[in-house]
This record gives structure tokens, C-alpha cells and sequence, in this order.
């Protein structure tokens, strides 16, 4: 009992010391904590954002990619991928160093007798390396870095959908305000139609009938520009979503530049490149590719490390412990109270059942499955290129004859618009000229914006979106 109250004491007064020990620490060290918090908060207070994007200000192409590259879920979570691979990567090369674990254990027992102390104390440190493992650290280090090569162009790929979406989203955008503009356009012009019309009523010049008609062709235009607006609004909160922002956040996009020069000068860039040309660049600048690639270099060390696995461990190990009960009850010769081991291992297996030589076979058969779908992607490739090539084509020429549309139909409406001033034209005559002005104009933007699109997909298909 006197020596059960000595160590009461002893750790009494020990809990103590540590007590006031930690108390003064804390005391020395807040004052510097409370500096670093401070030099933190100035800090951060003077980095303002360098290239911060105004919301409020029509929203150029590039800025609407810049915003969805940073804020875009798919482009978070990929930077989130590569940091965890390269994690991964550390963690292969930690293979190449020793592992020290520290060891401690209380044990507390009623065995009085036979010598037994009721408490018992014991700490230690434990370190094992591998010494020779027939190069599967090698193996492993080598398929981890492969492994980031496949997620740093897997992200790539998903930047380039990325870009693909929001300029898709971006043109339709534009596309809608323009046939909004159209529709707005034609609605003006039939409505100074209802009102000729009833003028000419009135003039004795024409039936009522015809009122009826200006104001059923009145009212499809009214129906057609409010389905064009309801289009423009949707597609304003398509693209937030696109950019990471909450879709019920209205964006303007800044007028495409593109669309006035074709407008000024009625041309269009063409493409010059022959198909063969495009798609070998896809060949050489797909980033499927070199992903795939990493894959496969992946799975061969997969399978040499599964064939390694048959080949022995080397492994050295030292143990160092001391017994501190011992210690603290007699508190002299420190040295005879410790002790220290080492030694070395040798681990391989002698039978499985055979489980290796089926991992090894299975990842034979992988590999194989692999690379044929890497024969098999360089056949999408090609013929997604092929298509976006054609339909590119197609586009071009499509622009063209909607210009033509255009202006002969512009023509039509004008010279029939004339005769119907001077009344030497039915109704009918100016109302189906006017629609076919209306189609016409509406041919062209979608033509436009939909050569804008096939551009957009070509560079996709051939790898070179940036």
C-alpha cells in the first residue's frame, strides 16, 4: 500500500509539472499566433482577385470558358482526381524508404504474487526495409506515374467537353437573341400590314375579310415570338449551369463579332484543310489516345508485378524497447532496462491454390481487351472526324444559299409591297412574300450559328480545342 501511494505521488506531481509546462508554452506561443493570424488576415485582404470577371457585363466567349473551367463541378472534381493520383504517386515512392512504428503498452493487473508488479510500462520503436524485393517497388512506383499520365489526359478530355458545352451554349445563346430580333422584326411588319388593311377597309378598297386574314397572320407572328423569347430565356439559364453559377442568375453575352462580318461582308471562313489532314491531326492530338496508352503501360506493370509476386521478400527488421517500469522503480542504469534486436526475413509463397497464376492470366486478358479497344477508338476517331468534316461542308454551303434566300426573298417582299400600296396586289400575295422573308431570315441565322457549331465540333473531334 506505501508503494501504491509513493507512485500516486510520483505521478501526481509528474501530471503536474506537465500541466505548468504546457500552460507556459501555451502563454509563449499565443502571442506569435495571434501575429500569424493577423499577418494571414492582411494578407488574404490584399489579394484581391487578378483576373475577377464582372457578372454584371456582357460575357465574352472566353470569359465563359475561363468561368467554367474554374467553376465547373467536372473541372473540380478532375483536379480533385489528379491530386489524388498524385498522392498515389507519393505513396509508391514511399516504398523506397524504411517504416519506423512506435510502440507502447500499460498493463495493469491484480497479480499480486510470484513477483508480479500490479502496473507494467513498456515503450519501443520498431523499423522494417524492404532490402531486395526482385524490382516490385520498381514496378509499383513505374504503374502509379503511369497512372497520373492517364488522369492528367483524361482530365484534358474533360476540359475539352467542357469547352465544347459552353461554346455550344454560348452560339445558342446568340442564336436565340437573333431570331428573337427576327420575329420582333416580322411582328412589326405585320402589324403595319392589320393596320393598311384597315385603312383599305375603310377606303372601300377592301372587305373585311381581309382584316381577319392580316390579323391571323398578326398573331402567328405574335405566337412565334413568344415561343423565340421562351427559347432565348432557356437558353440563358442553360448556360450558368454550364459555368458552375446557379442557373437562375441571368448572364448577357457580349455580341459575336463574327455574326456582324458576316452580316457587313456576307463571307465566311472556309475550311482548306483536306479530311485526311484532319484526321490524322486527330490521330496525333487526341488525348483518348495518350490516356489509353498510359492505361495499357499501366496494366503490363500490373501484370510483371502479379508475375513478381512469386519471387521472395527480403526484409530487415529492428526492434528497440525499453521497460520503463523497471525503470521508474529502480531509476538507475538506464541502460540495463532496455533492449534492442534486429534481423532479417525472407517471405514468398509456396502455394495459393493457384490464385497468382490467375491473376496473372486475368490480366493477360485484359491488356488484350485494352488494346483492341484502342483499335477500336482510332476507327470512332477517324469517322467522328469524317463526320464533323462533312457536316462542316455541309454548313458552309448551307450559309450560302440562305443569303441568296435572303435577299431574293427581301426582293419579292418589296416589289410585292409596292403593288400592294398602289393596290395592284392581293393580300394574300404580300402575306405569303412576307413569310417567306420570315423563313428565309430564320434559315439564315440558324444557318450561321449552326456553321458556328460544326466549327466548334470539328476542332473538337480533332483534339485541337483550346
Amino acid at each position: 500500500m506505501i508503494h501504491g501511494k509513493i507512485k500516486l505521488t510520483v505521478l501526481s506531481k509528474l501530471t503536474t509539472f506537465l500541466r505548468e509546462r504546457r500552460a507556459n508554452f501555451q502563454n509563449a506561443l499565443l502571442p506569435a499566433i495571434i501575429i500569424l493570424q493577423f499577418a494571414v488576415v492582411l494578407s488574404v485582404g490584399a489579394q484581391e482577385p487578378a483576373n475577377e470577371i464582372d457578372l454584371s457585363q456582357p460575357l465574352t466567349l472566353e470569359q465563359c470558358i475561363q468561368i467554367g473551367l474554374e467553376k465547373s463541378t467536372s473541372m473540380r472534381n478532375a483536379r480533385l482526381n489528379l491530386a489524388i493520383q498524385e498522392l498515389r504517386v507519393k505513396n509508391a515512392r514511399s516504398g523506397y524508404f524504411p517504416q519506423i512504428f512506435s510502440t507502447g503498452n500499460y498493463d495493469f493487473s491484480d497479480r499480486l504474487d510470484f513477483g508480479f508488479e500490479p502496473e507494467n510500462y513498456n515503450l519501443g520503436l520498431r523499423g522494417v526495409y524492404t532490402l531486395w524485393d526482385n524490382g516490385q517497388r520498381e514496378g509499383s512506383f513505374a504503374q502509379a506515374k503511369e497512372s497520373l499520365t492517364a488522369t492528367v489526359n483524361r482530365n484534358e478530355r474533360t476540359k475539352q467537353d467542357i469547352i465544347l458545352d459552353i461554346t455550344v451554349a454560348y452560339y445558342d445563346v446568340l442564336k436565340r437573341q437573333e431570331l428573337v430580333k427576327v420575329s420582333e422584326q416580322i411582328l412589326a411588319r405585320s402589324q403595319e400590314n392589320t393596320q393598311r388593311t384597315r385603312d383599305f377597309v375603310e377606303a372601300g378598297t377592301l372587305i373585311p375579310a381581309d382584316v381577319a386574314t392580316a390579323e391571323l397572320r398578326e398573331a402567328n407572328d405574335q405566337l412565334s415570338l413568344i415561343n423565340n423569347v421562351n427559347a432565348s430565356q432557356i437558353a440563358q439559364a442553360t448556360l450558368p449551369r454550364l459555368l458552375g453559377l446557379d442557373p437562375g442568375q441571368l448572364l448577357t453575352v457580349s455580341v459575336d463579332e463574327s455574326y456582324q462580318l458576316y452580316q457587313d461582308r456576307g463571307t465566311i471562313e472556309r475550311i482548306e484543310m483536306p479530311i485526311e489532314e484532319a484526321i490524322q491531326i486527330a490521330l496525333n492530338s487526341r488525348p483518348e489516345f495518350q490516356e489509353r496508352q498510359a492505361q495499357i503501360r499501366s496494366q503490363e506493370w500490373s501484370l510483371t508485378l502479379a508475375r513478381l509476386q512469386r519471387w521472395p521478400r527480403l526484409n530487415a527488421d529492428v526492434d528497440y524497447n525499453v521497460n520503463l517500469d523497471d525503470y521508474l522503480r529502480e531509476r538507475e542504469n538506464f541502460s540495463d532496462f532496455r533492449s534492442w534486436s534486429a534481423g532479417v526475413s525472407l517471405n514468398f509463397t509456396l502455394f495459393d491454390g493457384g490464385v497468382l497464376g490467375n491473376r496473372v492470366k486475368e490480366i493477360q486478358m485484359q491488356l488484350e481487351q485494352s488494346r483492341e479497344n484502342v483499335s477500336d477508338l482510332e476507327r470512332s476517331v477517324a469517322l467522328g472526324v469524317r463526320q464533323a468534316y462533312l457536316t462542316l461542308e455541309r454548313s458552309e454551303l448551307v450559309v450560302d444559299i440562305s443569303k441568296k434566300q435572303v435577299l431574293n426573298a427581301k426582293l419579292s417582299l418589296d416589289v410585292i409591297q409596292g403593288r400592294f400600296d398602289v393596290g395592284k396586289a392581293i393580300l394574300l400575295e404580300l402575306l405569303d412574300a412576307q413569310t417567306s422573308y420570315a423563313q428565309a431570315l430564320t434559315n439564315e441565322v440558324n444557318a450561321f450559328y449552326d456553321y458556328k457549331i460544326a466549327q466548334i465540333r470539328l476542332q473538337d473531334a480533332m483534339g485541337v480545342l483550346q
